[in-house]
């Protein structure tokens, strides 16, 4: 069944697909099912905003509701292995499942052997963790030398000062050793101003969060002794737990358990008391001189947000920073967006993460991602990572046998589909996140296509072993050692034909339109535009360019002599553009976007006369 995706951008024109066909074992037809709650990663929330109206609106149009609840990682994972009749059917996680979390997952009620069932890991989009800083009030960010500031843009304007900090100076800070944890013995040279002698204040998650678990990851790399995948990763307190920093009651959450117990005088470390990034970086906000971390999608959305207003009069004092990628010998600096300049709230959106080399990744989603990392790749930003659904195979299995749950299985499938469709990756770069790399879709999409409806009574939907060799045994975080049953190397990255389209523009005086691509790396790009005269089909014009690099390139159409014809009757003529975008060494992609010519009829001279 053929259906309009649509693609949310800011005014333009829907693309045109197929949506996956209904396996066997649904009576339910696709789009039919009921409405369904799922839980889980809040780095994930405002990806989900998106999938939410794309699949209500456009995918299913006037389809069931689809209701996120982004209580953080550690939540939805906690969601799967519930079975009661309200519980979230699907769930949402950043930290990729152990073995002995998805067993738990699979288990249920351990007492209960007929509600098992088989969790699918299912990766859905990539994302940056930033660093965000609340710079110390008062404290003359021009004083920073030119290796510890930056403005991204390198246009030395100082009232886009923002300070940045090392790899090493940035794991050290987060450890709370000596000598890191005042702002002006990080940075010396702030030492001649006064109000920046200030402690350096780690304002870290509430919640058990996959946000977390990646930039420990990434400072794990930085040092391996650390303990920041054991000690302060898999612990009592799982990754709520921070070096140098007391977990418990009585701290500045009360009664309440959570991490930096003692007074910010002496652990340094504060958190929100609530789940979710966006009270992490609301926290921050209240915390002069403080730290922090979290999705650039939180970051920039936040009351006051983290972006940054380029017309400002003095230097910002809130926002997120560069970080280091793994480049070797010398890692690149790198923005958390994709544009060199995203830290500014006029700034394109998107996840500089498009290039991110994905070690360790699972070989379906059945198997074992527990070692996938995307974090110090040495292309792109230095803490990219990705953010996974949780998806039972059959939830006949694991919720019984009724209409209901049949409902909420078809939406669940429905949702997934539309979620690893082109539709639902298109929208990934306006929502500050990044599609998932080709490889790792089609993973994703034979997962989705996998789950059917009470397959033990005959249904489809693919095999429920996973394959030979990545099943796990491996509980171990990446690069913690002890595995002894590694997963297969990764398949071959293809180059990156996913592009954007932010500006379109029309010239009434010559009937020409200009259309501004965003490119991810070096390929042809192709705009051919068509029209409609009665019943034939008008070529109105083709535009071909090479690129050698990534960047935003122009191309204008211009009317040929048909087209131009019926301009000059009409005024006007909606034009369909078709967008092919073919990557050096990789597969050609196509968007089709839709534009109105104009050409504006001469004015007639008026004939002087006598009266």
């Amino acid at each position: 069944m053929s259906r309009i995706l649509g693609v949310l951008a800011l005014g333009l024109l829907a693309t045109i697909g197929m949506a996956p066909q209904a396996n066997a074992a649904f009576t339910t037809t696709e789009c039919e099912g009921a409405n369904v709650l799922g839980r889980g990663a809040s780095f994930a929330q405002a990806a989900h905003g998106a999938w939410e109206f794309n699949f209500r609106n456009i995918f299913c149009s006037d389809g069931p509701n689809i209701t996120y609840d982004p209580a953080g990682s550690g939540a939805g994972r906690t969601a799967m292995a519930l079975r009661g009749p309200s519980d979230p059917r699907f769930g949402g996680t950043d930290d990729p499942l152990t073995t002995s979390q998805k067993a738990t997952i699979n288990a249920g009620d351990a007492l209960n052997p007929n509600d098992d069932g088989l969790i699918h890991q299912v990766p859905a989009a990539v994302g940056a963790v930033s660093v965000v800083v609340n710079f110390p009030n008062g404290c003359d960010a021009t004083l920073l030398n030119a290796a510890n500031r930056t403005d991204a843009a390198g246009t030395g304007d100082d009232n886009l000062a923002r300070a940045r900090f090392s790899k090493d100076t940035l794991e050290k800070i987060f450890a709370k050793e000596a000598g890191f944890d005042r702002w002006d013995d990080v940075f010396t040279e702030l030492q001649a101003d006064v109000d920046c002698d200030k402690p350096i204040v780690r304002v870290v998650r509430f919640d058990a969060s996959g946000t977390t678990f990646a930039f420990k990851d990434y400072l794990h790399r930085i040092d391996g002794a650390q303990g920041w995948l054991t000690t302060y990763q898999t612990g009592t307190n799982g990754n709520r737990e921070w070096p140098s920093a007391t977990f418990g009651t009585g701290g500045q959450c009360a009664t309440t358990a959570a991490p930096g117990n003692a007074d910010d005088a002496v652990d340094q470390l504060t958190s929100a008391c609530a789940n979710g990034a966006e009270n992490l970086v609301a926290k921050l906000s209240t915390v002069d001189g403080g730290i922090g971390y979290a999705d650039v999608a939180s970051a920039r959305t936040s009351v006051p947000t983290y972006a940054v207003n380029p017309a400002g009069s003095t230097p910002p004092d809130k926002y997120w920073t560069q970080v280091q990628n793994g480049d070797s010998p010398t890692p690149d600096w790198e923005e958390p967006t994709s544009d060199p300049v995203g830290f500014t709230t006029t700034g394109d959106r998107g996840a500089n993460c498009t290039t991110t080399q994905f070690v360790s990744v699972g070989t379906s989603t059945l198997g074992d991602w527990s070692q996938t990392s995307g974090v110090n790749s040495p292309t792109g930003y230095g803490i990219c990572t990705l953010t996974y659904g949780m998806v039972f195979d059959d939830n006949a299995e694991v919720y019984g046998v009724s209409a209901l749950e049949e409902q909420r299985a078809r939406t669940v499938k429905d949702y997934w589909a539309s979620i690893v469709d082109d539709s639902g990756q298109d929208l990934l770069p306006l929502n500050d996140y990044a599609p998932l790399p080709a490889g790792i879709l089609t993973i994703a999409r034979a997962g989705v296509d996998a789950i059917d409806w009470n397959k033990a009574a005959g249904g489809g939907g693919g095999d429920t072993d996973p394959p030979p060799g990545d099943g796990g045994g491996n509980n171990n975080p990446p690069g913690g050692g002890g595995n002894n049953n590694p997963p297969p190397p990764p398949p071959p990255v293809k180059p990156s034909n996913v592009f954007s389209v932010p500006k379109r523009a029309i010239s009434s005086k010559t009937g020409s339109a200009t259309v501004s691509v965003k490119l991810p790396g070096a390929g042809k790009l192709e705009l051919l535009g068509n029209a409609k005269s009665g019943k034939k089909t008008i070529k109105v014009g083709r535009v071909v360019l090479t690129a050698n690099k990534a960047g935003t390139f122009k191309l204008t159409l211009k009317p040929g002599k048909a087209a131009k014809a019926l301009l000059k009757s009409k005024g006007s003529l909606k034009v369909s553009l078709k967008l092919t975008f073919t990557p050096n060494g990789g597969t050609a992609k196509s968007s089709t976007r839709s534009v109105t010519l104009k050409l504006a009829k001469p004015k007639s001279k008026k004939k002087s006369g006598r009266r």
